[in-house]
């Protein structure tokens, strides 16, 4: 017999479970149907059957108290669901629970509600309900979460590459991943369409739920056998990890066109790529792909891109964009978080009020972060009632403001010591690298503030903040409990400067520096401290790590020539390429490659450090040119640094630029044949095709490098094809 625990569902899960499983198990002849109603308060009617002579004929009770067992479920019916019954007095009861029953307690349950019970069959425990989906298997059609709950199926989930989110993926976080989620229509339309098409897009704005409805449909792949493959930041990855044959695998990319400055330039960088995978998937009978973004980057990526703008056609059906979530699905969700969260009964009952509900799924500052704050234990279960009341009005009124007050007045000066360090390296950081920070931050505040240094400092600060502030991950990764402390404490440094230039001239790790606060992709004008200045001239080998020597050098020269504004900063920069031995960061990091080459571009009128480069010009070239990812842009940083630092390629060794541009032309001639074999209706078009690449290699031999590009894949019949498509063009209009 099955033996699902029913852990992965809520009580609305449940409810409509049971209601789905008694009604096909009436008799073909039976005219009862039960129906289950909307979120609210049930006035003791989970399921109803009403006849015309009596509205409440059946009526049915699920309880779902599969934590808490027995004992705990027996207090409110006797409390208050008994009263409820008796008021509604239906001819029939049903009562449901997904705790496992013993006889004598079926019994007391039946003596409870008589009369209207009418036998103990009427009664329904873990065990009965496992049997009713044995005999009803096609249940786990529709209801998915119940069969991710299956032990078997829970390993296969548990053991495959599911570390994308920030919470130490166990099995307990699992199944509340899924008790919490609120299915709609969407997942049905969606799933069809991965299935039709082998691929989907889900657009929408943060906070609306892309990233969990995408989560969702993996789960359910997993565990019909799919190996995840997760891509985390460049879709060059997608090629790498694509599994050939028929394997079943599934590939997954959140914010696949990134989400700071220069992951979309990146992105934009790999329009080619993108189509390419998106044109071979189809034809991949066992091969899906999920991506999400939000909505202005798809937006502005195809309206930029002609080569997206044509693809986005063929893409409409696999488009999704979600919306906000209508108010029905908000309190769901609300409801979802308040029954699964281990907040006090007190907090609980305050939040099921009718008024208090209605504030919070109508404000504006709504989101499924905003609910999971006002429902965290760490955060809110020290309150009363009145405390968590005015907690949840100022969360949503003014969000911004819990965190400050917790953060000025309820931690002490090492706490925020703490805190400030741990921002300074982005969202999370190591464990050691943390503390190591922190201790140099301490270190310097004796030095300049007088500041009294306590034992164990670190450790102590830590136990304050884990919980409420800060969460442990996986042992030794260290990262803020919510998005809205990060969004405010950057608030907050923003407002004091003094702060960060303490913390800039604090920093022990390059990424300190080049993360938050003096990144590459920076825009605006933004003063360096003196201290550090003088440091990144004097002791920059002191930011150096040993594993990447070399990537923290050239990151080292950029962040000076940003950055600094003293005169001798051009010494220190040549010293700093003097000292790289290998330049393959430029075509392993895209940000690097990006800045990089911006930065020689800028300094091609500087002698100095114009004299340094040129001694590494070949690499430097080689290195820049295969981490470009267009065919057009290759060929313009090309000619721009031949221009710009008068190289000859006749001199040079050109075999990494030939064997690039050759998987470059490649795989654009490949992307061009696709829309041409699909679009194609004038065979002009298809000679103006051509005739680009031509024009391109003519361009290349012209900056002195001898190459010919193969463009035998044009050697087909085009007039057949654009025959075939005229056709298939006329057909679908008129249908």
């Amino acid at each position: 017999m099955s033996d699902y625990d029913f852990s992965t569902l809520n009580s609305s899960d449940l409810e409509e479970l049971v209601c789905d499983l008694l009604n096909l198990d009436q008799p073909d002849d039976s005219v009862i149907k039960y129906k289950t109603f909307k979120e609210g308060k049930d006035k003791g009617i989970d399921l109803l059957y009403s006849t015309d002579n009596n509205m409440f004929e059946q009526v049915g009770q699920v309880k779902h108290f599969y934590r808490t067992g027995y004992n705990k479920m027996l207090y409110p019916l006797r409390a208050t669901e008994v009263d409820k019954v008796k008021k509604l007095n239906p001819n029939r009861y049903i009562f449901a629970t997904s705790v496992d029953l013993s006889v004598a307690n079926a019994e007391e349950i039946m003596t409870l509600f008589e009369p209207h019970i009418k036998n103990l069959n009427d009664v329904y425990g873990k065990k009965d309900l496992n049997r009713l989906i044995e005999n009803h298997e096609e249940i786990l059609n529709t209801h998915y979460k119940l069969w991710l709950s299956d032990f078997s199926i829970l390993r296969k989930l548990l053991g495959s590459d599911l570390e994308f989110r920030s919470s130490a993926f166990e099995e307990h976080e699992l199944k509340r991943r899924l008790r919490i989620y609120v299915k709609t229509p969407l997942f049905e339309d969606v799933q069809k369409a991965l299935e039709k098409n082998r691929f989907i897009i889900l657009t929408g704005e943060p906070g609306v739920g892309k990233t969990t409805l995408a989560e969702m449909l993996i789960y359910k792949y997993i565990a019909e056998g799919y190996n995840l493959s997760y891509i985390l930041d460049d879709i060059k990855e997608a090629e790498k990890v694509l599994i050939p044959g028929d394997s079943k695998q599934i590939i997954y990319f959140d914010d696949f066109l990134g989400s700071n400055k220069v992951e979309i330039n990146k992105a934009k960088g790999s329009e080619t790529t993108l189509r390419k995978i998106l044109n071979r998937i189809p034809g991949m009978e066992n091969k899906l792909v999920v991506f999400t973004t939000r909505s202005f980057l798809l937006n502005t990526a195809i309206e930029e891109s002609e080569n997206l703008k044509r693809f986005n056609v063929k893409a409409k059906s696999s488009l999704f964009e979600l919306k906000e979530y209508d108010e029905v699905l908000k309190r769901q969700l609300l409801n979802n978080h308040i029954e699964d969260s281990e907040l006090k009964e007190e907090l609980k009952e305050l939040l099921y009020d009718e008024k208090l509900q209605e504030f919070i799924v109508k404000h504006t500052n709504y989101t499924p972060r905003s609910v999971e704050f006002i429902t965290s234990v760490e955060l809110v279960n020290h309150f009363n009632t009145t405390e968590f009341k005015e907690f949840i009005f100022s969360s949503f009124n003014y969000p911004d403001q819990i965190w400050r007050h917790a953060y000025i007045e309820q931690i002490t000066e090492d706490d925020r010591l703490l805190l400030n360090t741990l921002i300074s390296f982005g969202d999370s950081a190591n464990i050691t690298e943390l503390e190591n920070a922190y201790n140099t931050r301490v270190r310097y505040e004796v030095k300049n503030n007088n500041k009294h240094i306590e034992m164990f400092a670190f450790s102590k600060s830590f136990k304050r903040l884990e919980g409420g502030f800060i969460l442990l991950k996986n042992d030794d990764d260290v990262n803020f409990i919510n998005p809205s402390l990060i969004d405010f404490l950057m608030n907050f440094l923003a407002e004091n400067q003094d702060e960060v230039n303490r913390i800039a001239e604090s920093v022990q790790y390059l990424s300190q520096l080049t993360v938050r606060l003096f990144s590459l992709g920076r825009t605006g004008k933004v003063k360096i401290p003196k201290s550090l200045e003088k440091r990144l001239l004097t002791d920059y080998q002191s930011f150096i790590s040993n594993e990447n020597v070399d990537y923290d050098l050239i990151y080292l020269a950029l962040v000076i020539y940003k950055y600094v504004e003293d005169d001798d900063k051009e010494e220190v920069i040549c010293e700093i390429i003097d000292r790289i031995t290998e330049w393959k960061a430029l075509h392993e990091d895209y940000s690097l490659n990006l800045h990089f080459k911006n930065f020689m571009l800028s300094v091609k009128g500087n002698e100095y450090i114009n004299s340094i480069l040129q001694k590494r010009i070949e690499e430097i070239v080689s290195e820049l040119f295969r981490g470009t990812r267009e065919l057009n842009d290759a060929v313009d940083l090309l000619a721009q640094l031949i221009e710009s630092f008068d190289v000859d390629l006749k001199k040079l060794d050109t075999t990494n630029i030939t064997n690039h541009l050759d998987d470059l032309f490649s795989e654009h001639i490949f992307n061009d044949i696709e829309d041409l074999m699909d679009w194609a209706t004038d065979e002009g078009e298809v000679y103006d095709r051509r005739n680009a690449f031509e024009n391109l290699s003519i361009q290349i031999n012209d900056l002195g490098l001898e190459y010919k590009a193969d463009l035998s894949e044009f050697d087909q019949d085009w007039f057949e094809v654009c025959r075939c498509n005229d056709i298939r063009r006329i057909m679908e209009k008129n249908d």
